[in-house]
Formats: C-alpha cells, structure tokens, sequence
C-alpha cells in the first residue's frame, strides 16, 4: 500500500500551512529545514500546541529537549511538505523547496471560506493528483477513491483507505481492489500485507477531501457518491420518504442538449482553459489581458465542442452536457469527451494533458451507470492540434483515445482512427 501524509485534512489548514511555507522563504529562511518550517507553523498558530493548549513558548521549550525524530511540530512540518509535494503544490527535490503556479493559487485562499469557487481551485489540484508507490507505477489515489465508491455505495471509511493500494489506474487494478471490499478489514490488511498501523492512517485523509469538496457524502459510516463533483445527493432512502431510490440518478448538474445548444454557456471565470482568475489578481490591465485571453480559449473551445457534437448527433447520439464537455449516447456505447484548447507552449500542453486525464478518469464515475447505464464507455481526449507522442502514449495508457482539429475536421492517433473511426470521420 502506497504510503500518505496523514497530519492535516482541513484544506483551510494546508491553504495556510502553504502560505507559511512561502512566509518563511521569503523571510530569507529554507523551509526545508523542519526545525525552523514547523516553528513557523506553531507560532503562526496553523498547527496547535497539543490537546491541552499552552503557550506556544512554553510548547517550543517543552519539544527542544526532545531528541528531533520525537519533537511533533518537525514531523508535522516533514509530514505537510510531503502532502504539498504530492499536491503538486512544491517541487520539493532542491535544496530548497519551489512554489508552483498550483501552489501558489492555493495559498492565496488562506483564511478564506471554502466556498464553491475555492472548491472548484481545490478540486482540480487533488483530482490531478498523482502517486507513485516506488514501484514504477502511479496511480491517481482521489480518482480511485470515487471510483471504489461510485462502484461500492455504501462502503466504510476504512475501507476507503483502498484507494492506496491501488498500483495503477487500469480497469483490471481497480476489479483487484473492488474483490478486496468484500473482506472484512483484517483480512484486507493480511491479503495484501499491511499493518494496522498503516491501515489506519491510509484511511485518514482521501475521504476527508471528499467530504469536504461535496464529492462524496456520508451516513453513519458509510459513503455514497456525490450526483456530481460537489453536489451532494441524498441518501438512499431520503429522496421517497422511506422508500429508497433504486437504482443510480442522472448527476443534478448533466444537461441534456443539442448540436446548437450544446457548449453555449460558461464564463471566463468558470472556465478551466488557461490560468485561474483569483483574488491576487491587483493589476487592472494584466486582469484585463488575462480576461481576454481566457475568453477566446473558451469560445475556441466551445467551437471544437459544437463541431463534434454536429458529427455526432446526424449518427443518432443523445447528447448532455456538464460537468463534461460532452457526452454522446448511443444505442451500444456512450462517448465520453474532454476538449482541450492550447496556447502553442510546451508548458500548456503538459497542464492541458494532465487536466484531460483526471477530469476524464474522474468523470466517469459519475457518468457510467447514471447516464450510459450498460453501455460501455470510451473516454476521449480532444484537443486544440495534436499533442506530444509521449503525451498520447501516456493517455493511452489510461484507456483514453486522443484526437485533435486538423483543418475542418478531426484526426487521431493510430488506436483512436481504428475505434473511431465511423464517429469522427478519419
């Protein structure tokens, strides 16, 4: 099982542990130094002085004559960087640790209320979350975590802390992790080798993201998926009174729509084409530009949207829209599509590759059985021209076919021409 920092699961906290960790650089310290990062973090009263409060003075003195491997506020401070590396919120792999654009989006919700914009900032970063367990393998661990509950309504915070064992994000790992649900806790722990102390933190953090951004919500000690990302639903049986509701729902926020409506609505400031707009923002002229620029990437991208859609609904697709780009219905099978627009920069390109693929992942749990009920599903990513062939590979890897806008029509790798082909017109 992939090992996890456990020490904080409030995202408020970390917006603010993250905030710290840029204080103390800019103070002209190194952060990497957990003496000196966890110090910060005590008296800037992001982490508290134990379960008894005393003064953080007191505290300080109290952990110094401890050897450093027992003074807590260090492995908090360790603990934090990790997570932070593991967010993609730091590059942690230089003597000193480097703030990423991601990283520092979400320091600047520090003190702010987790709202739905601040959860949608938040979202993006812990879907795209990668993990590697040293084995030469990553998986996503969020996105496994939605998919064990889309596939196992009903099951138990502990068993949650499966999302980590996942070695990759295949299909075939995920069927591996779903057999070991129906053991109970200590047989999963011998099965695949874990102590129950492990156990016991893997299964601290993953579902408290997913409580908090609206992802998943809990009864008793059960968990059920969202109707979709952020909106909660209603338990089995409060939608009827008593009677529970058989069956999956179509998620609150999927539209059904048309070639002509589809891709119409959206703002710069919702949209996920280009750098977030945040409150950092002061300089009126760079907003603006920046504005402006995400403007035309979203009516470059709705373009690309509609365009497919007009391929697809002549051939009998039934369409929908939100929190997808697009989801055409067919009679045997359901298309699951992610549009990309690009800038031309090879930085874009990585961000834009890594945004398809966890939202793509993502969204199909919330899509399979509520929408396409029995109909397999093939997820696609479309972008703006054609990406890096190590790109494609790696999305392939993923089951995700990949096609680009080539003049007035599409074109796609080799595997996405043979599979496609009667949908895009190759």
């Amino acid at each position: 099982m992939k090992g996890f920092p456990n020490q904080v699961s409030y995202l408020g906290t970390l917006a603010s542990a993250l905030k710290v960790l840029i204080d103390v650089h800019e103070a002209g310290k190194n952060p990497k130094d957990d003496g000196v990062f966890g110090e910060a973090l005590i008296r800037q009263r992001v982490l508290n002085t134990g379960h008894t409060p005393v003064p953080v003075d007191e505290y300080l003195a109290a952990q110094k004559l401890k050897g450093k491997s027992d003074q807590s506020f260090r492995t908090s401070a360790r603990g934090l960087r990790e997570l932070f590396r593991v967010l993609n919120l730091i590059e942690d792999s230089g003597d000193e640790p480097v703030v990423t654009r991601a990283g520092e989006q979400i320091a600047a919700l520090a003190g702010k209320k987790l709202t739905p914009d601040t959860k949608r900032l938040w979202q993006k970063v812990i879907v795209s979350m990668s993990h590697d367990g040293g084995d030469g393998q990553s998986s996503h661990p969020y996105q496994v975590l939605l998919r064990i509950v889309a596939k196992r309504p009903g099951i138990t915070r502990a068993k949650c802390a499966l999302a980590l064992e996942a070695k990759n994000d295949s299909d075939d790992e995920l069927d591996r992790i779903l057999s070991l649900t129906d053991l109970d806790e200590g047989k999963i722990r011998r099965e695949i080798g874990v102590t129950e102390a492990n156990w016991n933190n893997a299964k601290k953090i993953l579902p408290r993201f997913a409580e908090q951004l609206g992802d998943v919500h809990k009864i008793g000690e059960q968990f059920y998926l969202s109707d979709a990302p952020g909106v909660p639903r209603e338990s089995p049986a409060e939608a009827e009174g008593d009677k529970a509701v058989k069956g999956p729902r179509r998620p609150k926020s999927a539209s059904a729509v048309t070639s002509d409506s589809i891709a119409r609505a959206g703002t710069a400031e919702e949209s996920d084409e280009g750098d977030e707009l945040t409150d950092s923002e002061v300089d009126p002229e760079a907003l603006k530009a920046k504005k402006a620029k995400i403007k035309d990437r979203l009516r470059r991208h709705n373009a690309i949207v509609r365009n497919l859609a007009k391929k697809l609904e002549p051939e009998g697709a039934e369409l929908f829209e939100h929190p997808f780009d697009c989801l055409a219905c067919f009679a045997a099978e359901g298309l699951l599509i992610e549009v990309k627009s690009l800038d031309g920069t090879e930085q874009d390109d990585v961000l834009r590759v890594r945004d398809a693929l966890a939202q793509l992942l993502y969204y199909e749990s919330f899509v399979t059985r509520p929408l396409v009920k029995k109909r397999a599903v093939r997820k696609i990513a479309c972008f703006e021209h054609k990406v890096s062939e190590d790109h494609i590979a790696w999305l392939q890897s993923s089951n995700i076919y990949v096609t680009w806008v080539t003049g007035d029509g599409f074109d796609g790798s080799p595997e996405a021409k043979d599979e496609l082909a009667g949908h895009f017109g190759f």
